[in-house]
Order: C-alpha cells, then sequence, then structure tokens
C-alpha cells in the first residue's frame, strides 16, 4: 500500500466491519474502506460541490458525465452497464453540497468493469467533445420548423419541473432557502426550473473542471474484497495520472439570524383543491452543524420525540386543537442541522395560534420534564435502526452516511458508530439533558423561521403560459441565423439521439460473458416446522440478534364491499387506545419491546393459476428473541382490546393516511399509475387497488369529507370486520433470525396460537370484468405519468424467461431513448411480469401524445428487433438479477412466506433463468405481433398536469380531478 497513507484503522460493531482510512499520497485523494465478509462489494466516489446557483449545474454534470468518456466511448455507458450488468446498484445522486457516484455487485469481474467504467466517467467524461450531451440531459431550445413553437427540453429540466409540481417539496426547499439566505444552501442544488436555461455550456464544463479532481475526492469500497488490490486498481488507472491540487470546495455559510424570520410563499392548486383547506404552516430551526456528533443524533432524536412519533407530544398538542390534518418533521441532509415541523392541509390564518402552541408545548416539556417512557421507547427505536443497519442497500448507506462526517473534515468513522452518543444520551437521561437541549435548540433559538404557504389558483398554468409567452418573444427577437441554428442543434440533437453506437464504441464498453454465469438461484429455503397444527418457517440468517416475525392470517372470507374498510382498520389498530392503554401508552409500549409491529392485507397469487389467489392479512414484528414474548403480548392487546369507537382518534389518523397516499402518488407516480392501469383488466390488481390504491384512497377522501354521516357505518363495519380477522384457520409463522433463536420462541408463539379460535372460513370470491376505463386523472403538476399495457395471457403468451430479456431491451434501449433520450422524460419502462401482466409507464413526462405513439410502436420495434450476438448477450446478463436479487434478512422472510403460499419453487426460478439465457431473436420477434395487439386493446391510464391531458383529451374516456 505504498500508494496510500493509512490515517485510522477501527473495527465497528454497528457496521460489522474493520474500517479504514487513507490518504492518497500523490493526489490527496480521501479514501475509507470497510472489510467484511458481505459478498455484496460496493464502490464510490464523491465530490464536495457546492452549489453557486439554482440552475442546477451540479445535477447536470451529475447526469453528464456518465455519457461517455475516455475509454467509454457509447453515448450512455451508464445504460449499457444497466442493461448488461450484474449490478446491484447502479445510479449517482446530487445532494445539497456533494455528489456520489456508489455501485455494487455480487461478481468480482462485474466489479471491476463498474468501478472502471464509473472512475473513467468523472475524470475523462466526453461532456469536452460533445455538446449535445450538455444539450439531452440539461437544456436545449426545442425547435424543429421554423413554425414550431420555441419550447425548452431536456431530462433534467424536466425532472425539475416535475419536483416543482410537489407542494411538500416547494414548502421544504423555501425553508431550507430561508434559514440559510446568501449561501451555498440557499440555492437548489438540483436546479430551479426558471433558472436552469441560464446555464451555459461553458459555465457547465467548469464546473466539473473545477470539482472532479481526485484532490477533492471522496473514495469508498466495501465488502469482502481485496481492498489492497482495488486500492491498486484505483491508484494505478486513475490516481497516479493526477497531481495534488489545492481544490476550492469551501461550503459557504451564511451569518446565523439573529431573529426569526417570517416567510410567505404559494404553491398551484386546482380548483377542487382551492375548495379545500390546503395550506401549509411551519416553524425551522438550525441547531447546530454537522461536526458535532451529539447534534447531529439530537436533531434526527428530536423529530422523532417531538413530531413524528404517534405519542410525540407537538403533534398531539397540534391534533387535539383541530390544527392540520398532518403534522410531520423535516430534516436537512448538510452541514447545518435544520429540524422543522410542517403542518399540511390547516389553515394559514391560524399561524399565531400554531406558534403559541408550539411555544407552549415545548415550554412544558422544559418545565415538567418528556415522559420516560416516551424517551426510552424513542432511544430504543433508534437503537433498533441502527442495529438493523441499511437494509437491502446497507453498502450503499453506509457510504452515505460516512459522508455526513467525512464531508466536513472528520472522521469518516465518526457518523459510522453510534453507540457512544446513545449511551452518552441515555446517562444523562435524568440530568433533563433532553429538557435543556429543547430550551437551548429550539425554545430560545432565535435561529429559525416561520413559514406560511397559500395555494394559488392554477398557479401552473399562470407560469407555463407566461413560459411560452416569453419563449415566443425569445423567438420572434432570433435573426433568422439564430433561429436556423436553434433548428439545426434541435435536428442534430434528434439524430444523434437516434443514430445507434457503432460496433467500435460498443466494443469499449466491458462486459461478462454467459459462461461467468450461475445457472443455479440462491436458495434461501426455510426450514420447514410445526407447532401444533401450526406451520412454522424459519429462516436462518445472519441479523445481529433481530428475529422478525410474520402471523399470515387467511383473511378470504373478507367480502368485497369489506375491503377497504378492513385495509383502513389494519392501518389504525396499533395506533389507536386499547382497553388497557391510551394510544400514546401502546406506543410507548410497542417500541419498548420492539422495533415495530404492523398489520399488513396481501394478496399472494398462485404461480401456476392466477385466477387462484389467497387474501391473508399479515402481523409483523421485529424484536429481539428475548422480546418476542412481550411484543406477542402488546399483538393480544391490539388485536383483541383495540377501541374501535375512539372517533376523533380515527378522524386524525383518517386524515394523516389520506395525505400520505396524496404525497406518495407524485412521488412514486409511475408504480401509482401502472397500479391504476392493471386494475382494468387483472381481477387482483383491481382488489389491490380496493386495498392501497385508487378505490382506496377514494373510499378514505370520501370518509374523510363525510365524517360525521358516515361515521356510525364505518364504527360498525369496522367492528363486523375486526371480530373475524384473527382466526386460526391455514394461520402460518414465518421467522427469520438466527436458528437457536428462532426454536427458542416456538413455546411463545404457541401461547398467542392456542387463543386463536377456528372459524370454518370461506372463501369469497369477487367478480371481475375487463374494462378500459381510459381515464385521464389530474392533479397540480407540470408533467405527466403514462402508462399502457395488457394481460399477454389473454392474447396467448405464457410467462417465460425470455420475456424478462425482452424487458430489459425495451426498458434500456427503445423506451430509454425515444421517452426520455428524446422525449425530455425523466423516466420509462416497462413491466412483464411472471403473471404475463404488461404495463409500460413514464416518469415526469412533459410529453403525453408521443409517449403514447411511442407505446403504440412497441409491437413493430419488436418484431422487427436485430442485433448482434455481443449484443443480445450483454442483455441476457443485465436480466439476470430479476431471477436472483439482492435480499435484506427481513425480505428472505417474505420471499420464503410468498413462496410457499403461492407454490413457486427454485425449480421454477431456475427453469426461468435458463429460458432467459437461451434468449433468441427470433422467438423475441415473434412476440411482436402480440404486443400490438396488446396497444390495440388501448387500455391507457395517465396521472398528472390537467393541461397537458387536456390537450390530448380524445385519448380519454374520461378526464377528472384526482381529488
Amino acid at each position: 500500500m505504498k500508494n496510500y497513507k493509512l490515517i485510522e484503522e477501527k473495527y465497528i460493531d454497528e457496521v460489522a466491519s474493520n474500517c479504514k482510512v487513507y490518504s492518497h499520497i500523490k493526489t490527496g485523494a480521501r479514501v475509507l474502506t470497510l472489510e467484511n465478509n458481505d459478498e455484496n462489494k460496493a464502490f464510490g466516489i464523491g465530490f464536495r460541490t457546492p452549489p453557486e446557483k439554482g440552475n442546477g449545474v451540479c445535477h447536470i454534470v451529475e447526469h453528464c458525465v456518465l455519457s461517455g468518456s475516455r475509454k467509454f466511448k457509447t453515448k450512455e455507458p451508464f445504460m449499457d452497464l444497466i442493461k448488461s450488468s450484474l449490478q446491484t446498484f447502479l445510479n449517482a445522486m446530487t445532494f445539497p453540497d456533494k455528489t456520489i457516484y456508489p455501485v455494487s455487485s455480487r461478481n468480482k469481474k462485474d466489479f471491476y468493469n463498474l468501478m472502471d467504467v464509473y472512475l473513467d466517467a468523472v475524470f475523462y467524461p466526453s461532456i469536452y467533445e460533445e455538446e449535445k450531451i450538455f444539450l439531452q440531459e440539461g437544456w436545449h431550445y426545442d425547435l424543429k420548423n421554423k413554425d414550431d413553437e420555441l419550447k425548452y427540453n431536456g431530462v433534467v429540466y424536466n425532472e425539475m419541473k416535475g419536483v416543482y409540481s410537489s407542494s411538500e417539496n416547494i414548502v421544504s426547499d423555501a425553508m431550507v432557502f430561508a434559514l440559510h439566505e446568501n449561501s451555498s444552501y440557499g440555492v437548489d442544488s438540483g436546479g430551479d426550473p426558471k433558472l436552469i436555461p441560464t446555464l451555459s455550456y461553458e459555465e457547465f464544463k467548469n464546473y466539473h473542471k473545477k470539482y472532479y479532481h481526485p484532490s477533492n475526492s471522496y473514495i469508498y469500497l466495501y465488502g469482502n474484497q481485496n481492498m489492497e488490490e482495488a486500492l491498486d486498481f484505483i491508484d494505478k488507472n486513475y490516481l497516479a495520472d493526477f497531481d495534488k491540487e489545492e481544490i476550492n470546495s469551501e461550503i459557504i455559510l451564511n451569518d446565523e439570524l439573529k431573529e426569526t424570520k417570517d416567510v410567505e410563499i404559494t404553491f398551484s392548486a386546482s380548483k377542487e383543491e382551492m375548495k379545500e383547506k390546503i395550506d401549509y404552516l411551519s416553524k425551522g430551526w438550525t441547531v447546530g452543524y454537522a461536526d458535532s456528533k451529539l447534534d447531529v443524533f439530537m436533531r434526527d432524536f428530536l423529530a422523532e420525540l417531538l413530531i413524528d412519533a404517534q405519542a410525540a407530544p407537538i403533534k398531539k398538542a397540534i391534533f387535539e386543537e383541530g390544527l392540520a390534518e398532518d403534522v410531520y418533521s423535516e430534516t436537512s441532509s448538510s452541514f447545518p442541522l435544520d429540524l422543522s415541523i410542517v403542518l399540511k392541509n390547516t389553515d394559514a390564518d391560524r399561524k399565531d395560534e400554531f406558534l403559541e402552541i408550539l411555544k407552549n408545548t415545548l415550554k412544558d416539556l422544559v418545565e415538567n420534564g418528556i415522559d420516560r417512557d416516551l424517551l426510552e421507547a424513542t432511544l430504543n427505536k433508534f437503537e433498533f435502526i441502527f442495529r438493523e443497519g441499511g437494509g437491502t442497500q446497507k453498502a450503499i448507506i453506509y457510504y452515505i452516511r460516512a459522508l455526513n462526517s467525512w464531508l466536513y473534515d472528520q472522521s469518516p468513522l465518526d457518523a459510522l458508530y453510534y453507540n457512544d452518543v446513545l449511551n452518552e444520551v441515555k446517562e444523562k437521561l435524568n440530568d433533563n439533558f433532553v429538557e435543556n437541549y429543547i430550551k437551548e435548540k429550539l425554545l430560545d433559538n432565535v435561529y429559525s423561521v416561520n413559514l406560511v404557504a397559500r395555494p394559488e389558483l392554477n398557479k401552473n398554468d399562470r407560469e407555463e403560459k407566461e413560459l411560452r409567452e416569453n419563449l415566443q418573444i425569445i423567438k420572434e427577437k432570433m435573426s433568422n441565423e439564430e433561429r436556423e441554428e436553434v433548428i439545426r442543434k434541435s435536428i442534430e440533437l434528434e439524430k444523434y439521439q437516434s443514430e445507434e453506437d457503432s460496433l467500435e464504441a460498443k466494443k469499449t464498453i466491458p462486459s461478462l460473458e454467459l459462461s461467468d454465469i450461475d445457472e443455479k438461484v440462491t436458495d434461501y429455503k426455510p426450514e420447514e416446522d410445526k407447532i401444533d397444527d401450526v406451520i412454522y418457517l424459519k429462516s436462518n440468517q445472519e441479523t445481529n440478534g433481530i428475529v422478525y416475525t410474520t402471523i399470515s392470517h387467511d383473511i378470504s372470507f373478507i367480502k368485497r364491499e369489506e375491503i377497504e374498510t378492513m385495509s383502513l382498520l389494519l392501518s389504525i389498530i396499533g395506533l389507536i387506545d386499547t382497553k388497557n392503554y391510551s394510544y400514546e401508552e401502546l406506543n410507548n409500549e410497542i417500541y419498548k419491546a420492539t422495533g415495530g409491529i404492523t398489520f399488513n392485507p396481501t394478496v399472494y397469487v398462485d404461480s401456476k393459476n392466477k385466477e387462484k389467489y389467497s387474501l391473508r392479512m399479515n402481523v409483523k414484528m421485529k424484536s429481539t428473541a428475548d422480546n418476542v414474548k412481550r411484543g406477542l403480548e402488546i399483538v393480544d392487546e391490539i388485536i383483541y382490546n383495540s377501541m374501535l369507537n375512539s372517533k376523533k382518534r380515527i378522524k386524525e389518523l383518517l386524515n394523516i393516511l389520506k395525505s400520505r397516499i396524496e404525497s406518495t402518488m407524485l412521488q412514486n407516480g409511475h408504480q401509482f399509475i401502472i397500479s391504476i392501469l392493471k386494475s382494468y383488466y387483472s381481477k387482483v390488481a383491481e382488489i389491490q387497488s380496493h386495498i392501497g390504491g385508487l378505490d382506496y384512497y377514494n373510499f378514505m377522501r370520501d370518509l374523510s369529507e363525510n365524517f360525521e354521516d358516515r361515521w356510525e357505518q364505518f364504527e360498525k363495519d369496522s367492528e363486523a370486520v375486526y371480530e373475524k380477522l384473527f382466526a386460526r384457520d391455514n394461520l402460518i409463522i414465518s421467522t427469520v433470525g438466527n436458528i437457536s433463536d428462532l426454536n427458542k420462541i416456538k413455546a411463545d408463539l404457541k401461547v398467542y396460537i392456542d387463543k386463536l379460535k377456528v372459524e370454518d372460513i370461506k372463501f369469497n370470491d369477487y367478480d371481475f370484468k375487463c374494462e378500459n376505463k381510459n381515464e385521464g386523472l389530474y392533479t397540480t403538476s407540470n408533467v405527466i405519468y403514462a402508462s399502457k399495457g395488457y394481460d399477454l395471457e389473454k392474447l396467448g403468451i405464457k410467462y417465460s424467461g425470455d420475456l424478462t430479456v425482452l424487458a430489459n431491451i425495451l426498458n434500456s434501449s427503445y423506451l430509454h431513448n425515444e421517452i426520455r433520450a428524446k422525449g425530455g422524460a425523466y423516466g420509462a419502462g416497462i413491466t412483464i411480469g411472471r403473471n404475463g401482466e404488461m404495463a409500460t409507464y413514464s416518469y415526469r413526462d412533459p410529453n403525453l401524445r408521443n409517449t403514447v405513439k411511442v407505446y403504440d410502436a412497441i409491437g413493430n420495434f419488436v418484431e422487427n428487433l436485430k442485433m448482434s450476438d455481443e449484443d443480445l448477450k450483454d442483455f441476457i446478463i443485465g436480466s439476470m438479477n430479476a431471477f436472483d436479487p439482492l435480499l435484506s434478512p427481513e425480505q428472505i422472510g417474505d420471499i420464503n412466506l410468498s413462496r410457499f403460499i403461492t407454490g413457486l419453487t427454485i425449480e421454477d426460478l431456475e427453469k426461468s433463468k435458463r429460458e432467459a439465457l437461451k434468449t433468441n431473436i427470433e422467438k423475441l420477434n415473434s412476440y411482436g405481433k402480440v404486443f400490438d395487439e396488446a396497444m390495440k386493446k388501448n387500455y391507457l391510464a395517465v396521472f398528472g398536469s390537467e393541461s397537458i391531458i387536456r390537450d390530448s383529451a380524445d385519448l380519454f374516456k374520461e378526464i377528472k380531478s384526482i381529488k
């Protein structure tokens, strides 16, 4: 290791790794390695990238460097890796002050390929030679003919238009910008769509030249790998070519506010939304800086303790006064530690009342003390989160976590271990430490902002109209030569996007061979046991002492008209009073003993016959083995003693749940629209819509808006469902953990089982009729999410593994090129399930009609698809993880339970994998006519911008507001 200087070494239990910090001697590049027994190997390189303006340059550089480099000559090596790698993670991320490029793979050869491509991308990108990369990913004038309307287009531009469509994002950003005006954090590193078109190509290149140097880099390696070999590879191939430079990547901080600042903003709302109280109120503080480990922990601790926990005193006080329908916290991911409380669906005119309630609540906590059970429960919740690690993507999570101290010139190890700060807080609990901290950091802290956000009728439409008018003025002011230049660039960009990479360019992309692929899939087969007559599945996994327990009850007796009531009921039990506990006390008892208890309705579809399905309710709990008994006692309390007459509390929860679904609609718009589309042609998808999709949302919204009229019937219906939910019939228990712990808890599980009654359950089937409703569902948004698809089995195709390969081809070539690269959408793709259900999707998409045309031409594309054996091989390899994905221990338990219920076997998966490995073009071509027929069925669903939807009104049978 002669090229690196070891700075620090420590074994850290919290990440189960031997951690070493190095400095690269020649360049000063910072290096962190985490050695452990995880076969999932990870690499990351990041840079401190403070934004200088709100023009999105940090974000646009992040996109562009992955579009070709010195060694890797295709237009988009990133997409080539997506389609051809065994990667378990492959992405890039822009934060407020850093940009990171992490990858991971379980295959060593693949891992080195990924590392090589990413290092070449960040240090030697093609952006200096090819302006079209900037035009495609950032922004450009779009004008193909002189008589056309001049428009802005670009992937990041449209992505950020989608971000700025969300009122929650607007409120969050406004708070940060107000707290940190005239600083690196006072502008949006992602880019304000109004400012992105001010970014020039020269400024873009200069930003990369300034910050993307090894002397400003943070390099990370993780897993069961030879770290010396990996570091030697990085040095010889990249770092050795650079000399140390003084990079000024200083984060500019603002002067701390000496008095509270008041801010008022507006956000766009439709005429339907304007009828409701949808204002926001928010109070935010800067409580410290990330170079204090204690402040980092306490900021997050206070967010949970005071605002987000079910028993949180601020949340409780707000709800008791009927001040808002939802309350949540926001925290920053930057050097200043911001904490804000946000009231959603409130009345902005009650600002003074909100601030008074907030002050009095905090004052009461400081003077009279915080409930010790709440403190203990919240501390235990954090301890549990840390013990679990980062789940499936822990290798990447640890990198991001390390940067929380590393980026600010502290040791990266400080952010990886937590027992010291947990113990410090625990030791000080009885000395009023938390109360005094609240007094200093919140109650007496004038470094704060009060924010009011009100809806403005059709603000997005007004701004879009102004933009079109301004662009028309720009076009009119252009000389003929300037206009011709814009047309030339637009046409040349489209030509560039349409051209296939040359054979020489493709050969530069590293790839695996089919001989590198194991035909087997990982077998997590559980041990099948029994507790009396109840099936008990035990998955032996290393879980850091945690036991994941799922108790799966058969609820297939639920009538169709009861589904929404059942689903809502399962969302609120555990959050309402019981006979022996108030809901606050119950919350404390849950988290003192466990890492959480949830009740989830789930539909399982038979792997051999999709008309055969099972509706089940899974009680999920995570705890240590010693606390399983207490956890199950709490579950008993919930399932036998919940007070369903808790009218006020249930109304609070109903409003929160409705608000959270509304938030996720835009954040996960592609998943939302796929679920709507599938409900048109799939019985199971329609059931899922009533459990947690659009039908469920409509049920909740109706109940919320007409609560007084509906309450009596809802209470009666809930009681009827509640009485029959927890039966012993067909009970299955699945656990994950150390096998000795799983055997030890059998007696505790038997106590739970013995209290259950056999109810002689009768299966309730539901009528279903396929119907292409073709709905255009609008909300306040600047972009749309569009889906089109059908059930391929109904057209004669049974699932085969090569369909997964075909989906990869469509995702990473055809749909990506046509909808993302050319159309400017942030994303596009297709899903093809084992049950034959097919659905396309677009994400943050500015074009509806063109996207539908692209979907309609899928069949023609497939029928005429041609490619070399080498290209096909890459697509095959890139499909392999679909058959054997990276899983966390908890997910392994879920998979084992699902496979047991549905009858899906390892042999089935390996058969599909072999089919995928034997994919041939002629067979894929044969699917073309079926895809064409599927699109001609014309099952279409679209969600998003009202103006974009109405501009293509002829595509829909019905256009209506989502609200």
